[in-house]
C-alpha cells in the first residue's frame, strides 16, 4: 500500500495564502453583524432627563412611547452604560437615546441631544 504525503497540499496552501497577504476567508458567525445593523436593531427613545444621579450611574428621563418595547410613555431611571454619558446631557434636556435590553434593566448605551 502506497503512502501519501499530505503535507505538500497543506503547506502550498499556507504559503499561497501568506503571498497573497492575507488569511483564508472564513463563513461569517450568526452571530455576528455589522456595528452599524446592530445599532440599527436596538430600540431608541426620546425624552427629557429629569435627573442624573452620578453615584449610580444613572438617569431618569421622562420618554415618549418606545414602540418597538410596546412600551407607553412614563419616566423611568436608566443605567448607563458608561459614566461619561451622564456628562454629555443636563437635567431639562430634550435627548435621544438607544437602549441595550428589552425590559425594565435595559442601559442606555448612546445619548444625544434631540433634533
Amino acid at each position: 500500500m502506497a503512502q501519501h504525503n499530505y503535507r505538500w497540499p497543506i503547506m502550498s496552501v499556507a504559503a499561497l495564502v501568506a503571498a497573497c497577504g492575507g488569511a483564508p476567508p472564513s463563513t461569517p458567525s450568526s452571530t455576528a453583524a455589522p456595528a452599524a445593523e446592530t445599532r440599527a436593531e436596538l430600540p431608541h427613545g426620546v425624552g427629557v432627563v429629569q435627573s442624573i444621579d452620578a453615584e449610580t450611574g444613572t438617569l431618569t428621563i421622562a420618554h415618549q412611547p418606545i414602540e418597538s418595547l410596546g412600551w407607553p410613555a412614563m419616566t423611568m431611571p436608566f443605567k448607563v452604560a458608561k459614566p461619561e454619558l451622564l456628562q454629555r446631557t443636563t437635567v431639562g434636556e430634550n435627548v435621544e437615546f438607544t437602549l441595550d435590553g428589552k425590559d425594565m434593566s435595559a442601559k442606555i448605551v448612546a445619548l444625544a441631544e434631540a433634533r
